[in-house]
């Protein structure tokens, strides 16, 4: 899936289950009282987070981590 599919994804949805290079992996973000955070997992074990964000500078951060996978 393309960086531009899974931001347009989590923006609209708020989760997005996806295949890599042949690994499953979930992204899924929700609002907090102070602000939004964006979980990455990989066979459903926690492989990244962000901080408390901007939903914006959740989704920047997680494509810059994707982009590296």
């Amino acid at each position: 899936m393309s960086a531009d599919e899974l931001k347009q994804a989590i923006i609209t949805e708020n989760e997005i289950a996806f295949s890599h290079n042949g690994i499953d992996y979930l992204l899924y973000g929700w609002h907090q009282c102070d602000g939004y955070v964006l979980s990455f997992e990989c066979n459903g074990e926690l492989v990244w987070q962000s901080a408390l964000y901007s939903k914006k500078a959740c989704i920047d951060e997680f494509l810059n981590y994707y982009s590296e996978l």
